[in-house]
């Protein structure tokens, strides 16, 4: 059972918002009135008026470059993965990789829409490596969304394609923060509205635009072509500057630079430690590809780690140090640090600020939880480092593994994390011992690996039941396996299962538990066991009591995975799902690696009973987080043929 109270995230938000300062902002209601009122995506290219992206291709030259750049991005990936074996196409039936349509950036029927404002006045901690002299940064999140008409019916939905607005914070008149931090905190008789953010913290005349960085998936492939992974996708990341009808790439070109890198890092490994750290331009790549599934344990995703051998550091002094302990962890702490190492660990998708969903999304198609488990975790740090920063006292700057659970942090500078619960990450106690001051499993859990890759000197595991537990639910792991790193193509990666630990049971039964497979497109196999009448009626949620670890939650079944084939989703949606057990969830409590917190549709009996509580889904049966088989507003669905090459489903 998960110790937690039922109390809605509401509730629970406002119970939050009274006390202490304000580190995001994701209501939807709140962030359209932002969005309509100067905060808008176009506002970036100085356009007004329309916002569409087909007007704003055609009428702003910065963002049609920046699409441009995209568009030649996507091209060169899928240019390397059709070279080793993997095509790719935007439109298709078939059991084949699917790439992002390039239409959706130009197209009028899409708008890149505000899904949350984060308070990231604690970059203040990064700026003097760039001889700036802001209070952090503000950053304004925008998703890919579409709304049309089509055959009489309206359609909308996201795409998991983000873009995000970096601005630096004006100082204080006397050239502090404690002001600007103090603008984030309500007072007892102050609402967190539109009018508050814009005449306080939101005031555009203190806020100074930096860059527009890029998180968005390109390529995924389907669980059944990828039957032991459950499924694979690729994110594309880059950062890019704006100066009127100018786009620059913010990143450097030169990747031949070891010795000075090590270099580098041997001289800043208290900072590195620290968790505040900026490797030079030099160093760094122009773009970024992250992979999942098995985000965290993939090679692709450790750069550091095929880079660096754990002797090249091995003469540095780690007693001095408060996390790292050996060379080993150095090399981990690099990768974690690195934007994919960073946005596979700890993550959601591959992002760590989703947005919560407006009215237009389709019930069987919403998120209940918005950020990830990272982002969840960094909440407590940055509230004290800005509750600290008001005070006028010195913040505590260390920064934890992007993995790691929440922590309280204390006015003395020390850190106690919380147990980790079941499913969430872990590091092997040979793995752990090379960290100082890191977490424990809790609630009768033991830290077991189900991904493990060649390549990867780190293991991340998970906390999980031990075999035959009588508290095992629904949705726990239940096979282990290994993955064949391809340093060269990490698109062939293979993912081999080596093992089954948990749920047993030859059948599927009312009270017993089997082990589902990856090939419908549970990663990491998948415990279940039927739903009954008391599960329909959430007979176990109690008002006051700890939260059950599972819910009768929607599944789709064989007539929902057919039903997809026909490119028809919204069909799909409302004639082939079925009721099934799933892990439960909400903005307290996460889902494991490669799962995501979806929401209860209103109108399932009971739901009010519930509320506040979603379930557990694999990322990619959750149609937002998909980049294909959406519903398209061009006249004319093209099919990409078998030997198709990039932009053969143009628009007729």
């Amino acid at each position: 059972m998960i110790a937690v109270l039922l109390l809605t995230a509401s509730a629970a938000q406002s119970a939050r918002a009274a006390d202490r300062p304000v580190t995001i902002v994701d209501d939807p209601s709140l962030l359209a009135t932002l969005d309509a009122n100067g905060y808008g995506f176009a506002g970036l290219f100085g356009v007004d008026g329309k916002d569409d992206l087909k007007s704003l291709y055609d009428s702003a030259p910065a963002y049609h470059a920046i699409v441009d750049t995209v568009a030649a991005d996507v091209a060169a990936l899928r240019a390397d993965m059709k070279a080793g074996g993997r095509t790719l196409y935007e439109v298709t039936d078939g059991n084949v990789g699917r790439i992002i349509d390039m239409r959706w950036l130009k197209t009028s029927a899409a708008r890149f829409r505000l899904v949350g404002v984060v308070n990231r006045l604690d970059r203040r901690d990064f700026a003097a490596f760039g001889s700036e002299t802001s209070c952090g940064e503000v950053r304004f999140i925008y998703r890919l969304a579409y709304s049309f008409k089509k055959n009489g019916k309206q359609l909308a939905s996201r795409l998991p394609f983000n873009f995000s607005a970096i601005y630096g914070v004006a100082p204080d008149a006397d050239g502090g923060c404690t002001g600007a931090a103090g603008l984030w905190k309500p007072q007892l008789d102050e609402t967190v509205d539109a009018g508050w953010l814009t005449g306080g913290p939101l005031e555009k005349a203190s806020l100074s635009f930096k860059q527009l960085e890029l998180n968005a998936q390109v390529v995924r492939f389907p669980s059944g072509q990828e039957t032991e992974f459950g499924g694979q996708a690729a994110y594309l990341m880059r950062i890019f500057s704006i100066d009127g009808a100018t786009v620059g790439e913010k990143l450097a070109q030169d990747a031949e630079l070891k010795a000075r890198l090590a270099d580098y890092v041997r001289a800043n490994a208290a900072a590195v430690d620290l968790g505040v750290y900026e490797i030079p331009d030099e160093f760094l790549a122009r773009k970024v590809i992250s992979w999942s599934t098995f985000g965290s344990a993939r090679q692709a995703n450790h750069p550091f780690t095929p880079l660096f051998d754990p002797k090249d550091f091995a003469g540095l002094d780690y007693s001095k140090l408060s996390l790292l302990r050996t060379p080993e962890a150095l090399v981990e702490r690099l990768d974690n640090g690195a934007c994919q190492g960073c946005h596979q660990a700890g993550s959601t998708a591959g992002f760590h600020f989703i947005g919560l969903d407006d009215a237009t999304t389709s019930p069987l198609n919403r998120l209940e939880v918005g950020i990830s488990p990272h982002l969840h975790a960094e909440i407590p740090r940055r509230e004290a480092w800005l509750q600290a920063t008001a005070e006028g006292r010195e913040p505590n700057r260390f920064r934890p593994l992007s993995f790691a659970p929440p922590a309280a942090w204390k006015d003395t500078g020390e850190i106690a994390y919380a147990p980790a619960e079941p499913a969430m990450p872990c590091l092997m106690p040979e793995d752990a011992s090379r960290f100082g001051g890191t977490w424990q499993c809790g609630a009768g859990t033991v830290c077991t690996p189900i991904a493990t890759a060649s390549g990867v000197r780190t293991k991340l595991a998970q906390c999980l039941l031990p075999k035959d537990s009588p508290a095992m639910f629904s949705g726990h792991p239940c096979l282990t396996g290994e993955i064949a790193s391809n340093a060269a193509q990490p698109f062939n990666d293979r993912y081999k299962i080596t093992g089954q630990f948990a749920a047993p049971a030859p059948a599927i039964s009312r009270t017993a538990y089997t082990c589902r497979p990856p090939k419908i497109g549970v990663p990491g196999g998948f415990a279940y066991r039927a739903c009954d009448d008391k599960d329909r009626a959430f007979a176990a949620f109690k008002p006051g009591k700890p939260m059950p670890s599972e819910i009768c939650g929607l599944v789709g079944g064989k007539k929902f995975d057919v039903c997809v084939a026909t490119n028809n989703f919204d069909q799909c949606l409302g004639g082939a799902v079925n009721r099934g057990n799933r892990p439960a969830c909400s903005a307290d409590h996460f889902c494991r690696e490669d799962y995501m917190c979806q929401s209860l549709p209103a109108d399932t009996p009971g739901a009010a009973k519930v509320k506040g509580i979603g379930f557990c889904s694999p990322t990619y049966f959750i149609f937002q987080m998909r980049i294909d088989n959406h519903a398209t507003p061009w006249a004319t669905t093209a099919r990409a043929s078998m030997g198709a090459g990039f932009g053969a489903a143009a628009e007729e």
